[in-house]
């Protein structure tokens, strides 16, 4: 119950987070336009380069150190005291060579660049990590929650036209840095004071490197692609293309916020040495998540053409093609999101899980040349796909003999059915109803009835457990 609790406020907080500006792109597309938006996305892809190097993996490899350890208060503080200092070092030295490279190399885009810097800076006090470790997920969701809206309020109120594009910018960055610092009031009650003296921080240097490689690369390839559609295509390019990975990105949340709430809970599993516990987790979590992202897939599909037109108008519609050729990674993400973060890391198995990973990013730039060379914008979805297909192919591939195959795809094409048909249905719907924010509404919510149908007449066993589990729970309450 308190994974399922977790999942729900994880579930929350990641929508959120990525909602929050997700909420004013109809309005931002309209006032700052592509070129804006390009701009915008084009320094947020440079300032994400240098937090990713200031984040060293730290906030994986702290969640899951707080998970090993956390049923002993003072190794606990210790390690989130030690972990803290690490972090606000290393974020430090990225922040100023993030000030040197934008004040000294780059001759434009200045202003926007220092206002991208707030967020950078933000990376020194975040501690989601401590609150991930310990699976309590409430406070960081509420926290926030108030600081994010206060954001959406800021830009509907202060931003009115292109000019402002610095103070939407400064906006989004000085929400990060305020949500960060709203979790530190909570941990007077949660960690111990601990001497400077006896605080080691470097012992968490190598570990923490070793994290970094995978997630490195992982970012790299997960911006990559908007940097090289800039210098490929042009600004207006990687414009479209943010928009895209926005949608994308929202749909996953429901997906893979499953992993961050599983992370600690296997690792603390792993770490008493019950082997069995962690592997029924797992064929648990992989047929839920299938049975989540299918429907996801194919239903963004289904309504991506009239949808993006009428949320960001038709000078944005070739994120309409964008978004449909990549809606496959939404289950292919889930799926290694799953095996990488739910499995391979809190079991130690960090070789095949980085393998997995920089081979992909190698692979997603080779690929996003080549396919932007040749095809364009769409080129870099094409290349996204390609990258998901082999991460998730490889981690497949290394967990085969541990984990059984056939159990975790087990019912896979009764979801594919289920969610096919859903998609055509919904197709032939949204050709009938105007552009409207009900008319998407109702797709939505008929496509949802028909999936789920599908899954019953199918008699699928995950719909079948959790039917026979909810009849359970109604007779032991009215017992």
């Amino acid at each position: 119950m308190k994974v399922i609790r977790n999942y729900l406020y994880n579930v929350s907080y990641q929508l959120l987070v990525l909602l929050a500006p997700l909420i004013t792109v109809p309005y931002i597309a309209r006032v700052i336009g592509p070129v804006g938006a390009g701009i915008n996305a084009y320094t947020n892809s440079v300032e994400s380069y240098f937090a990713l190097i200031g984040s060293l993996g730290i906030a994986l490899y702290g969640n899951r150190e707080i998970a090993f350890h956390r049923d002993n208060l003072q190794e606990r503080s210790r390690i989130f005291w030690e972990i803290t200092l690490l972090q606000a070092g290393t974020v430090t030295i990225a922040l100023l060579g993030f000030l040197l490279f934008f004040l000294k190399i780059v001759p434009h885009y200045q202003l926007f660049f220092l206002m991208q810097a707030i967020g950078l800076l933000a990376g020194v006090f975040d501690i989601s990590w401590y609150f991930m470790g310990l699976e309590d997920f409430k406070k960081t969701v509420l926290r926030d929650a108030m600081v994010r809206i206060l954001s959406i309020i800021l830009i509907f109120l202060l931003v009115h036209r292109a000019a402002d594009l610095w103070l939407y910018i400064l906006i989004l960055s000085g929400g990060s840095l305020l949500g960060n610092l709203s979790l530190w009031p909570y941990l007077p009650k949660l960690v111990r004071r601990v001497p400077l003296k006896e605080l080691r921080f470097w012992r968490h240097l190598g570990p923490a490197f070793i994290l970094f490689i995978p997630t490195i690369s992982m970012q790299l390839y997960i911006m990559v692609n908007k940097t090289m559609l800039k210098t490929m295509v042009s600004v207006k390019a990687a414009g479209y293309m943010d928009y895209s990975d926005r949608f994308i990105n929202t749909a996953m949340v429901v997906v893979t916020s499953l992993s961050a709430v599983l992370l600690p809970h296997i690792a603390n599993l792993f770490a008493n040495n019950q082997i069995k516990a962690v592997h029924k987790s797992l064929y648990r979590s992989f047929q839920f998540i299938t049975a989540l992202a299918v429907p996801l897939m194919f239903g963004l599909a289904a309504i991506a053409p009239q949808f993006t037109i009428w949320f960001l108008t038709p000078r944005f519609s070739p994120t309409a093609t964008l978004l449909m050729i990549q809606t496959p990674i939404i289950l292919l993400i889930a799926w290694n999101n799953t095996l990488g973060k739910q499995y391979l890391l809190p079991v130690n198995r960090m070789r095949d899980y980085t393998l997995s990973i920089v081979c992909g990013a190698v692979i997603n730039i080779i690929a996003n040349y080549f396919c932007i060379k040749h095809f364009g914008t769409n080129g870099a979805a094409i290349a996204t796909v390609l990258t998901e297909i082999f991460v998730t192919g490889y981690q497949i591939i290394v967990v085969r003999q541990q984990l059984d195959l056939r159990q975790m795809f087990h019912d896979f094409w009764k979801f594919m059915l289920s969610g096919a048909i859903m998609a055509l249905c919904v197709v032939a719907v949204a050709h009938l109803l105007p552009l409207r924010f009900w008319a998407f509404l109702l797709e939505i919510g008929f496509g949802a009835l028909l999936y789920g149908l599908g899954l019953w007449l199918l008699r699928t066993d995950i719909l079948l457990a959790g039917l026979s589990e909810m009849k359970h729970r109604l007779f032991k309450h009215q017992a």
